[in-house]
């Protein structure tokens, strides 16, 4: 959800990367706690958060998902632990030199508490950076207080800076902080202008073509102080963006008719972002491939109303569909949906051209908007798909004979708005003589239900692949 807020002012309103690391880090911890008096009390907060989210208030939803993340330790936050979780730390770039003597940022409120007369007392920022056995440490002073951290020793990668906020010898407050460190950052920015002039000018459009901008422009977005939507891996980004660039100018420079082996192919195992033409329209997606000497399963993903392709893969349970997509070697996409419907058979046959795409064998999983959107395809071209899943949302359903022959399942939450559309997606799939497996979750609300759902989903898929 993080990831589909849009964007609002910083003065006014938290940022979505600063919600997809909280978010992130209650899902890590929601798998962990199985006491269930207190998951549905981190239910209910979660459902808070989701109503701010649709009211587009941005410092509610930051408050809300901190309190899911205060019922799983049994809602027995003290004050100090409410403000100290209050708080945000943001970097003014989250990619950086190894030539930096340090990185900067500020500390700041992101949200207020009950108590507003608290304040705090002996209080520190303590961050450590790999590569160092000495923690930085921060006396807190008036805030939004500056930040400057050393980066002295820190390794060439990407990184999660470790931090805390302590008072005395008690830790308050432990979070994560992306960090990207590359050498000659400038230089090898600069070395990617000329490739990408050849990519923005190449008729027709190819996957390398439109992919290559797009990785520039999430280079230069992390070295702004507005964070992009979710976490990205600066170091990986930039060391594919230049082998994409040198396997572009070296295209440019082949004997007309040589040709050369496509940049990305089944070739190419890994987690790719990437810009896919579709007809006239360009789809940008996240594409796992797994390394597979057949051709396999492709599952599409599709996110809920203000989303984007981030948010299978590095929300909805910290990106689980596409570790259950790893485990069982299938090819997991997840598109950025816009208005109006994506063709998602047109997109299936564009990816099929690259990568090793069974198209006889793709299943589709949907959450809210994208439940909808599965269900409207599903409805157009029943017999491009083996399996749909509509997870907190309906759709309009109408009667042909191949719509009989495909298997849907639909998953809802007991306290999720989307409850009756579910239950009515369901009774009109049964209506049309299609087969219908309808589950409900005590106490779940509108995103999670994703998180707990989407291994029934996959059991659910293994069975209608199975027939």
């Amino acid at each position: 959800m993080a990831a589909c807020l849009l964007t609002c002012s910083l003065a006014a309103q938290v940022d979505r990367y600063e919600l997809g690391l909280r978010l992130r880090s209650f899902e890590r911890r929601l798998d962990t706690v199985t006491d269930e008096a207190r998951r549905l009390e981190a239910f209910d907060a979660l459902d808070r958060a989701v109503q701010a989210f649709f009211r587009l208030d941005t410092k509610t939803v930051a408050k809300a998902i901190d309190e899911a993340d205060c019922a799983l330790d049994g809602g027995d936050w003290s004050v100090a632990m409410r403000y100290a979780h209050s708080l945000q730390w943001q970097l003014d770039a989250r990619l950086v030199s190894a030539g930096d003597a340090a990185v900067t940022g500020k500390l700041s409120v992101a949200y207020r508490i009950e108590d507003e007369d608290f304040e705090p007392e002996d209080w520190s920022l303590v961050v450590r950076v790999p590569g160092s056995d000495q923690a930085t440490t921060i006396l807190l002073d008036e805030l939004p207080q500056a930040v400057s951290v050393p980066l002295v020793g820190v390794p060439v990668g990407d990184h999660m800076l470790k931090w805390q906020l302590v008072q005395g010898a008690q830790v308050l407050l432990e979070r994560e902080q992306a960090l990207s460190v590359v050498t000659n950052l400038a230089a090898r920015m600069a070395g990617l202008v000329k490739a990408r002039g050849l990519a923005e000018d190449q008729e027709p459009a190819t996957i390398e073509s439109k992919t290559l901008p797009s990785l520039i422009r999430m280079l230069a977005g992390m070295q702004r102080r507005r964070a992009a939507e979710t976490v990205l891996p600066g170091a990986e980004i930039l060391a594919e963006a230049e082998a994409l660039s040198a396997w572009m100018l070296e295209s440019q420079a082949e004997p007309e008719g040589v040709g050369t082996t496509a940049f990305y192919g089944g070739h190419r195992p890994g987690s790719f972002r990437l810009r896919v033409p579709v007809g006239k329209r360009t789809s940008s997606v996240r594409l796992f491939v797994p390394k597979v000497e057949a051709k396999a399963p492709l599952v599409l993903a599709l996110h809920g109303a203000g989303g984007s392709e981030n948010l299978f893969f590095d929300g909805y349970g910290d990106g689980r569909v596409v570790d259950l997509g790893a485990e069982r070697s299938w090819l997991v996409v997840a598109p950025r949906l816009t208005l109006g419907s994506l063709d998602c058979p047109a997109l299936v046959e564009a990816l099929a051209r690259r990568f090793p795409v069974d198209t006889k064998r793709v299943l589709m999983v949907g959450h809210s908007m994208g439940a909808m959107q599965a269900i409207t395809n599903a409805v157009r071209a029943p017999e491009r798909y083996q399996a749909v899943a509509a997870l907190g949302g309906g759709g309009r359903v109408s009667r042909s004979n191949g719509l009989a022959k495909l298997r849907f399942f639909v998953g809802v939450g007991t306290k999720d708005f989307a409850r009756s559309s579910a239950s009515g997606l369901h009774r009109a799939l049964k209506a049309a003589g299609a087969a219908s497996d309808f589950r409900e979750y005590a106490g779940v609300e509108h995103l999670a239900i994703v998180q707990l759902a989407l291994a029934d989903v996959f059991r659910f898929f293994d069975e209608a692949l199975a027939r």
